[in-house]
């Protein structure tokens, strides 16, 4: 059985895959034909311009000879890639043809590059340590608008510096996807998402700071962020995205369009 760790790197090479691993005990090829699973986070583009950069998730598959990545993004998109080995993978269109992928090992993260004819599309994948990023910073305090925030009691101490470093994660990755969501609703063939300023209001980040908001208030009742955006399709939409506890975008509305 050949381990997920081999199509992205060594062990030895590649650490912050082997404590990933280490975590996840190999499942039998009968369950599904599933080896192995991650978390990670993806980054899609089109002919050099980024269609998504966010969470997802891959599975390594084995059956009879054949070996496959399936990779969900957490917009709803699979990407599938099968072949006889990670020299020889196609993406899976689910009618037996597909365009040819070449695969490439980048220590911790594995590259998927394929043409359909008309573009040329490339997935990063880079898989997570222990679910939770300690290297994340949070989005900037200073914010042009206000937002309000869950009620809360008196002034508690601040959190833990591990569950900080979750909330953060969680506060970057979640706006990444109203980055996603706004390019889908507004974009334009000039947007990219360095046109996409999203941002916690002041008073909601004043209050994860204060530690009156936990990571467990965030699972359950999901963020709201304030964005701007340039290039966009008409006037440049202002506004606001909430997002769910799993980080999905729920409501997307700009204040001046």
């Amino acid at each position: 059985m050949t381990p997920i760790l081999r199509s992205f790197d060594s062990i030895a090479v590649a650490p912050i895959l082997a404590l990933t691993m280490a975590i996840l005990a190999p499942i039998a090829p009968s369950a599904a034909n599933t080896v192995a699973r991650a978390d990670a986070q993806c980054r899609l583009t089109e002919n050099g311009a980024v269609v998504f950069d966010g969470d997802c998730s891959v599975r390594q598959k084995q059956d009879f000879g054949s070996n496959g990545f399936v990779v969900k993004l957490v917009n709803g998109n699979t990407y599938r890639f099968i072949g006889a080995n990670n020299q020889s993978l196609r993406l899976d269109s689910g009618n037996g043809s597909g365009s040819n992928v070449l695969y490439e090992d980048k220590g911790p993260r594995g590259v998927f590059t394929w043409n359909d004819g008309q573009r040329t599309r490339r997935l990063t994948v880079k898989t997570e340590a222990g679910g939770g990023g300690g290297n994340s910073s949070a989005y900037p305090s200073s914010s042009p608008y206000s937002s309000s925030s869950p009620s809360g009691g008196g002034v508690q101490m601040p959190a833990p510096a591990n569950e900080t470093a979750r909330i953060n994660a969680r506060i970057e990755a979640w706006g990444r996807n109203c980055k996603n969501a706004i390019i889908e609703k507004y974009g334009s063939s000039r947007m990219s998402m360095a046109d996409i300023d999203v941002s916690l209001g002041a008073t909601l980040k004043q209050s994860i700071d204060a530690g009156q908001i936990t990571l467990a208030d965030i699972n359950n009742r999901g963020l709201s962020y304030n964005f701007t955006a340039r290039h966009a399709k008409g006037k440049d939409p202002i506004g606001t995205c909430d997002t769910n506890g799993q980080g999905l975008v729920t409501n997307l509305k700009s204040t001046n369009r």
